[in-house]
């Protein structure tokens, strides 16, 4: 898709995955968390300010825990759709603790989401998990008047 179709402020919205994903790597690096996914999404930077790794580990955890309740209350006969998902890896980590959904839609701006499918078809450890069940992962491109009527409605 043409990127002249996205606004200024649509780039640089677009540019911050990138950014985020780097720096989630770096507080995966120095031990916040585990995730063995985040690396074929970022290639390693400079390291980050504690308090730039201390707020990525407090949003991955709060979300880790919001899910796993929401696990815990309606079972895996669920779906979770990841809005402005970016080069999250949730889904293979869901997968890894064996609370893989029913259906786990992804999506984000089409620069960011045919990435993001560019790099799982080149990496085996990602491919597999999503072939055993195709059905259950979906990337979604983010269409242009979806986020002109949501600026719309935001604005009102």
């Amino acid at each position: 898709m043409d990127s002249s179709m996205w606004s200024t402020e649509d780039e640089a919205i677009i540019t911050t995955n990138t950014e985020a994903t780097e720096c989630k790597r770096c507080a995966v690096e120095l031990g916040y968390w585990k995730d063995e996914y985040i690396c074929y999404f970022a290639k390693r930077g400079e390291r980050k300010a504690p308090e730039i790794n201390r707020g990525y580990y407090a949003r991955v955890r709060a979300m880790e825990m919001f899910i796993h309740q929401f696990l815990e209350r309606c079972g895996t006969k669920c779906q979770i759709i990841n809005l402005g998902c970016g080069f999250d890896t949730l889904y293979w980590r869901l997968k890894d603790t064996t609370q893989a959904v029913s259906n786990f839609i992804e999506l984000d701006f089409p620069a960011v989401t045919s990435k993001k499918c560019h790099i799982i078809k080149r990496n085996k450890q990602l491919l597999e998990k999503i072939c055993k069940e195709a059905k259950r992962f979906n990337i979604v491109h983010l269409k242009t008047q979806i986020v002109s009527d949501l600026s719309t409605m935001t604005s009102e």
